[in-house]
């Protein structure tokens, strides 16, 4: 998994304080062991970790916070001590929300095991505050292909045990492997030692202890750790008057900790400042304390240690965050109003969702949450917004489907384990009150529609946190895809848009607060913009007018003998539909399906425990019954369209596919039943069908000459693209200009400014390896600022590069253009990956033609015209090889 640079830097500075403590841990064993050997006892000399605090404050390693008057300071290290009073190294990293604080903890863990302790055995106490979290964490690191539990995988060697505090485990297990425990804050905070099942004696837990009626040997290990809880005698069934001196140790979980010293994970750090909580986590015996947190205390008499500060800012830099947020209220209208509102806005970035697919296949399906002011069943009042209002005006008045729709309260569950980011997921809308509040992560959730009038600021507050996160952490370029929205109603704006400002704080991004716009009511204001030229820099400016070919159709109507392809009219309109079928009908799985499914309500009044109650009841049957008007093949027709756009061809491969379904012996049931399956199946082959023929019929039209690809002369602008002389974009006052990673300015970006708005993780390490090339004359970032540059080809969406970079060619003063395509690693081997793939390198075969048209040329050598697709994981070598040809 690739870090961001905020986060090499997090690690960067956490490998030095590990190496800086580890010297002075060092100098103190050598400091003990010469008292030792002088006859003298060992002392307290001093704690490694605040001199190794104290050190890297000299060399103005530790970030500046900031007190409640505003002034700059550095906080002093706070010692923590264990149950037997040795100093525990701990230290703090401040993370804003959506910042990857899990990530870095792995990270970290993996560090503190193999460079500071020398060891890939032992035991890690992974502790967090809510059961959202808890599930979350648990996911990521019991699954063994993800990123988090590869890296506690890398630093054991492969021997990783992930369990929750009722899982037994031996001694054995402790030597032999790196052991996880996952537990819940409450779980570890206590108020006497009874209350709570981990501090109980068990008898799970034997490998660890003496046997219980050997009290010598008892006696010794509590000599040894003198902070382990012992059973009270008298539990035992000794008579009173027994000898002094009778020890048995409580074989229970929380003595298990205190002897293997485990290194503590603290999520959401600032969540266990209590007396309790902090007596108790300490009475482990830590042997390292790492915590994570958005907004940790600092300098207060129970603080953190806070090693490194990540700023808001650093996430936005890295595309981690939707930002600015939008909050739009109404003055006078009602809750359903709002909805309307925020419904409208959905459908809207649905559309620009599924375009910006259309042009990256990247998938993304906005979600909007819903915040109500009631959700029990027996709260529906018509006076506050209670849940099922709220799924009925979906329902009814905006006819949203209610499988798109689901519910999250604490007392239903509707999301379950759902994937909300799988691409078959359907889930459009979440209706909750407080259950997503802490720990939810769900980068599609775009919109919050805040329907309480009561506690709107409260919850703004506590809610902004949960539509932030930028899915799959990518800029998309479109504005209304890179924001978030609020939709509140009778408010006062100002009040709210602090409100949202508040929950930035909460999250750890104090200095992103200007990023918060209002628009509607009293008080609402927009966000300064300005409007700035971008021209070439100078040392460019000379340069003649650059044009790019098209992908063009030969049409003896035009004047000039071409016009652009038309994908309807070239490639559709002229396949052989009639050649289409279904091929596989006879292989088509015709397995008895699953009957139709009915429930239905029963509401009576019945006699419980004596008294009269209203008692309602749900039942589900099955029905082997068919609709009277059996399948409706033309809605199955109408679903065919995206890919047979011809209904009655449509029509007709339908039609034959039931004939060969039915001669095999297919019931009415099986097809009514089996409809979607076999719907399925039939697009994905027919889907198939069309591309292989398109390509087909697009490769033979370039070789005869009714495709070309190249620059004509013609008055007409569409026929070739011409690269802008200058730009007009619109900035914010928080854009920030794009610079080599040294902070220095990019120096062969054709334009004299870019902005790091306009570019995600791997097209910024493409845009730097470019601008560090000698071979490299210059290069634009060319999906952006201006009409793209696309490329028709054999299937319906356009392809649209994302650089194009000018290269020096052998002979002195000649070039060679080549165009780039960036694709993460999460779209290798995909299919719309290897038609783009196929389809520059037909491109790069004909770009010889694509030179030169009368006085209008590119300026480069002829056949000198590259098209390359940069993977992820291969992209270096990629650029490499294509410069250097």
């Amino acid at each position: 998994m690739e870090l961001k640079e905020y986060q090499q830097a997090v690690l960067t500075k956490f490998d030095h304080f590990l190496a800086t403590l580890g010297d002075q841990k060092h100098k103190l064993d050598a400091a003990t062991e010469a008292l030792r050997a002088a006859g003298m006892e060992s002392i307290d000399l001093w704690d490694p970790a605040a001199k190794a605090w104290d050190a890297l404050n000299q060399e103005r390693r530790l970030p500046l916070l900031r007190d409640e008057e505003g002034r700059d300071f550095i906080a002093p290290y706070r010692t923590r001590r264990d149950g037997v009073s040795v100093p525990i190294p701990n230290v703090c990293l401040k993370v804003p929300t959506g910042g990857g604080k899990t990530l870095l903890a792995t990270a970290c863990v993996e560090r503190v095991q193999l460079d500071f302790f020398k060891r890939q055995t032992g035991f890690v106490l992974w502790i967090v505050p809510s059961d959202a979290i808890y599930r979350q964490t648990w996911k990521q690191l019991a699954n063994r292909e993800h990123p988090y539990r590869q890296m506690l995988e890398r630093a054991s060697g492969g021997r990783v045990k992930v369990m929750e505090k009722n899982d037994a485990f031996s001694k054995q297990d402790v030597s032999d492997y790196l052991c996880v425990m996952l537990l819940m804050l409450p779980s570890a905070s206590r108020q006497t030692k009874e209350t709570l099942r981990m501090f109980r004696d068990s008898g799970r837990f034997t490998s660890f202890f003496p046997p219980e009626d050997d009290p010598d040997a008892n006696k010794v290990l509590w000599d040894e750790v003198k902070n382990l809880d012992t059973n009270d005698i008298a539990d035992l069934g000794y008579a009173e008057g027994i000898k002094p001196g009778l020890y048995s140790l409580k074989q229970s979980l929380g003595n298990v900790l205190r002897l293997v010293r485990p290194i503590v994970v603290m999520d959401e750090g600032h969540k266990a400042y209590s007396a309790t909580a902090r007596e108790t986590i300490e009475g482990f015996n830590p042997r390292f304390l790492l915590e994570l947190s958005a907004t940790p205390n600092a300098g207060g008499k129970h603080s953190s240690n806070v090693l490194v500060s990540v700023s808001g800012s650093a996430l936005k830099d890295e595309a981690m965050i939707k930002l600015p947020i939008n909050v739009i209220n109404e003055d006078k209208g009602g809750w359903k109003h709002t909805v309307t509102l925020a419904h409208a806005k959905l459908e809207q970035l649905q559309k620009e969702a599924d375009a910006y697919r259309s042009q990256s296949n990247r998938n993304i399906r906005p979600i909007m949450l819903i915040r109500v002011e009631r959700t029990g069943k027996d709260q529906r009042d018509n006076k506050l917004v209670h849940s099922e209002d709220a799924r009925e005006y979906l329902i009814e008045k905006l006819g949203v489907d209610p499988e798109e729709i689901r519910l999250k309260t604490s007392e239903v569950n509707d999301l379950g384990d759902e994937d909300l980011m799988h691409a078959n997921c359907r889930v459009r809308y979440i209706i909750t009150k407080a259950a997503l509040q802490e720990g939810w992560d769900c980068p599609f959730a775009y919109v919050l529609a805040e329907l309480s009038k009561t506690t709107a600021n409260t919850s703004l507050t506590q809610m902004i946190g949960r539509i932030l996160r930028q899915p799959h952490a990518m800029l998309t370029g479109n504005s209304h895809l890179d924001e978030c929205y609020v939709f509140t109603f009778d408010q006062n704006v100002t009040d709210a848009v602090n409100s949202v400002r508040k929950g930035l704080q909460d999250e750890g991004m104090a200095d992103l607060v200007s990023q918060v716009k209002a628009s509607g009511g009293a008080g609402s204001g927009k966000r300064v913009t300005r409007t700035e030229t971008m021209k070439r820099q100078e040392k460019f400016s000379k340069i003649p007018s650059i044009f790019l070919p098209r992908v063009l159709h030969k049409d003896a109507e035009k004047q000039d003998g071409f016009r652009i392809l038309d994908y309807e009219r070239d490639i559709l309109g002229e396949l052989d539909w009639e050649s289409f079928e279904y091929t596989a009908a006879e292989e088509f799985a015709l397995r008895d399906g699953e009957s139709s499914k009915r429930t239905r309500a029963k509401i009576d009044v019945k006699n419980v425990d004596g008294k009269q109650k209203v008692v309602d009841e749900l039942f589900q049957e099955t029905s082997d019954e068919v609709p009277d008007e059996g399948l409706d093949l033309p809605f199955l027709v109408r679903q065919l369209l995206d890919v047979v756009p011809n209904p009655w061809q449509g029509m007709r491969i339908f039609e034959k596919t039931l004939a060969v379904l039915r001669k095999r012996g297919a019931s009415e049931k099986q097809l009514y039943v089996l409809r979607f399956d076999l719907l399925k199946e039939m697009k994905l082959s027919l889907k198939k069908q069309v591309h292989l023929a398109a390509e087909m019929l697009f490769t033979e039209k370039l070789k005869d000459g009714r495709l070309t690809f190249r620059l004509v002369s013609s008055d007409d602008p569409e026929l070739n693209w011409k690269l802008a002389e200058q730009l007009e974009i619109e900035l914010s006052d928080e854009d920030r200009e794009f610079r080599r990673k040294d902070g220095d300015t990019v120096k062969r970006n054709l334009f004299d400014k870019v902005f790091q708005r306009d570019f995600n993780s791997l097209e910024k390490e493409t845009a730097w390896y470019l601008d560090e090339k000698e071979s490299v004359h210059w290069w634009h970032r060319i999906a952006v600022n201006q009409s793209h540059y696309s490329l028709q080809g054999w299937q319906r969406d356009r392809v649209y590069p994302d650089f194009l970079a000018c290269i020096h060619g052998v002979e002195e003063g000649k070039f060679r253009f080549s165009i780039l395509e960036t694709k993460g690693d999460h779209l290798k081997g995909n299919d719309d990956t290897a038609y783009k793939q196929r389809f520059f390198d037909l491109l790069t075969k004909h770009a010889n033609t694509a030179i030169r048209a009368g006085e209008m040329q590119l300026g480069v050598e002829a056949g000198q015209m590259s098209f390359q697709m940069l993977m992820q994981d291969s992209w270096k070598q990629v650029i490499e090889m294509e410069i250097s040809a």
